[in-house]
């Protein structure tokens, strides 16, 4: 099969796009026929070796961690997917990635896909969708009624979690660019700052329940921001964190997350979507064999660029 991978750590010029072996499945993977993945910053990061540290993979690595496409195998302990099954997931790190014709992964990780959408745009929603719903929900506790500040509210993640949150009936308040805010405004947005003109700190009056931090800013702006919060408010980061020891001071929260592969998750951001609660944010699309190209794409888009396998699902 054809797939985007990498040798060596380094730019956007160390991705080949080329021939590898099939992969292997075990007891309990599925083996899916790759319909699409989707370009996500973290995929940069692991591709110029920034996680070596904690993240060890063998190269050549096939980079991509997102899919969605038909499932093509399965093995022999899983009894909850068929073949022909149209599925998508946010897949293990320390293997093999989708940005290739096929992938094998844990069935425990794999849920059906939204059936109101096409396939490949299911490819745009696991690892964004996930991060949302658990820093909205899990980490955040977000209710019906509270008030929200979404930093980066118009970038792969907060696109989804204006809709979680406007889905929640909260108050959403988002930052960002004046070029998205026509696209925020129609995914719901209450309230829109210009980050590149002025601070939350100085327009948001009205303290918060909720802070969910997705901007690149360094941990002593994300401190600024806890002084927005209510009296035992929380600021979830999936970006740099916010010093616990000032969020304590301030009787605050400030809780650092990591995305978890959730298969539960997926299923309820699929009804979602087809209840049209939520829809993928898709400002590209790309062949696989370009994959290189999303990555030298890094910070010139908002929303997400879809990888579409070469070969028809």
């Amino acid at each position: 099969m054809k797939a985007s991978v990498i040798y060596q750590y380094g730019g956007a010029e160390v991705i080949q796009y080329e021939e590898v072996p099939m992969p292997t499945i075990n007891e309990d993977d599925v083996l899916i026929k790759v319909a699409a993945t989707s370009f996500n910053p973290v995929d940069s990061l692991i591709r110029s070796g920034a996680f070596q540290g904690t993240l060890k993979l063998e190269l050549p690595y096939t980079l991509g961690s997102d899919v969605a496409g038909v499932v093509e195998q399965v093995g022999g302990s899983v009894n909850n997917f068929q073949v022909g099954d149209r599925v998508y997931a946010y897949v293990d790190r320390s293997r093999n990635g989708g940005a290739a014709e096929y992938v094998a992964c844990k069935a425990s990780i794999v849920a059906h896909v939204p059936s109101s959408i096409p396939l490949s745009d299911a490819a745009a929603l696991p690892l964004v969708a996930s991060t949302a719903w658990q820093g909205l929900f899990v980490h955040g506790n977000l209710q019906k009624g509270q008030r929200v500040l979404i930093t980066a509210a118009a970038g792969g993640v907060g696109s989804i979690a204006v809709q979680l949150a406007k889905w929640k009936e909260a108050h959403v308040i988002g930052t960002a660019s004046q070029r998205s805010f026509d696209v925020l405004h129609t995914l719901g947005v209450d309230e829109l700052i210009d980050y590149k003109k002025e601070s939350a700190i100085d327009v948001v009056k009205e303290p918060v329940d909720l802070i969910f931090n997705l901007s690149p800013a360094d941990t002593l702006e994300v401190n600024k921001l806890l002084r927005l919060l209510k009296p035992g408010g929380r600021l979830v980061s999936a970006a740099k964190p916010a010093d616990a020891q000032e969020a304590e001071r301030l009787g605050v929260n400030a809780i650092r997350m990591g995305s978890q592969r959730s298969a539960e998750h997926l299923t309820e951001i699929a009804k979602l979507v087809d209840e049209g609660m939520v829809k993928p944010f898709i400002t590209e699309r790309l062949p696989i064999s370009e994959t290189a190209q999303a990555h030298k794409k890094l910070g010139q888009n908002n929303g997400k660029i879809l990888l579409i396998a070469d070969s028809e699902v």
